[in-house]
């Protein structure tokens, strides 16, 4: 999985004495352009799979992978990203995508490997069909102990077309 960190670099300027940080255009750029929903091969746990993704909207560092196997849609989320603590392993939490006029509530589990929730949805589940509509979804865990987030849903029709056609 494909996961980018925006760093700050450090640069000693010795005109003013001190190190000032600076965050490069290219990095702040990268971090942007990850709102738009790509599709392509990234590195799991098993070599390389299929994968429609994108970062929220509000955390860049929180994504929204699908991955598809077999008829079956594979979602996993970054629930906990911004949360005070790690979730218990196992943990089951209902968790709402909303695009502000459908919603769409799906059982997710944590996975500690990879730190994400994560639940099946069939191809033509209805979160699927939610995902590829509208402008922006915004996901919440019905319990609310976790931040809630937002994702863009520019390119997400042809992401998740894609990724299904090759859905074997």
């Amino acid at each position: 999985m494909n996961r980018r960190r925006i760093a700050a670099v450090i640069v000693v300027a010795p005109a003013l004495g001190m190190a000032v940080p600076v965050v490069p255009s290219v990095i702040a750029q990268e971090a942007e352009a990850c709102t738009t929903w790509t599709v392509g091969m990234v590195e799991d746990e098993g070599g390389e799979v299929l994968a429609a993704q994108a970062c929220s909207i509000d955390q860049p560092d929180a994504w929204l992978v699908l991955n598809c196997f077999s008829g079956s849609v594979f979602v996993r989320y970054d629930l906990g990203m911004g949360a005070e603590s790690l979730p218990p392993l196992g943990e089951v939490t209902d968790v709402t995508f909303s695009t502000g006029s459908d919603a769409v509530t799906l059982s997710m589990s944590y996975q500690e490997m990879d730190g994400m929730h994560a639940a099946d949805a069939g191809v033509g589940d209805p979160l699927v069909h939610l995902l590829k509509a509208g402008d922006t979804v915004t996901i919440s865990d019905v319990p609310g102990r976790y931040p809630v987030k937002s994702f863009s849903l520019e390119g997400s029709a042809a992401a998740i077309g894609k990724l299904v056609a090759g859905c074997d």
